[in-house]
């Protein structure tokens, strides 16, 4: 049997193109540890669509977003990440909320750089 799908919400847009990039190795990172904690696939899809999508070319960014939505309505539980809930964010979650998706917060403390140490992921 399939593990569960697990949709990561954590930030991305930043002010500096350095800035977007920690914050797509961050989402890769969360989605590993939501793994590895929750025993399920988790996915980021922020983590990598940048890296072939141009956030800046309007068809390219629509496309990353309709593949980022499309995918949440297929998984079975959202976890949200990060110390901040961007709109974007807040849209995803509003979304799964909708759909009836259980959406769980990752409490964390926060540690140099991307390592993670999860205190604990609300819900479990």
């Amino acid at each position: 049997m399939s593990k569960e799908l697990v949709y990561v919400c954590s930030p991305l847009g930043a002010p500096t193109k350095e800035g977007v990039l920690n914050n797509m190795h961050k989402a890769r990172e969360y989605a590993k540890t939501v793994s590895e904690k929750m025993d399920c696939r988790a996915i980021a899809p922020h983590g990598i669509l940048p890296e072939y999508l141009d956030d800046n070319i309007p068809e390219e960014r629509a496309v990353g977003l309709r593949f980022g939505l499309d995918l949440l309505r297929i998984c079975k539980k959202m976890v949200v990440c990060g110390n901040v809930i961007s709109s974007g964010m807040q849209k995803e979650i509003e979304l799964a909320e909708k759909l009836g998706i259980e959406v769980r917060y990752l409490k964390e403390q926060h540690q140099p750089r991307v390592t993670i140490t999860v205190i604990e992921i609300e819900g479990e």
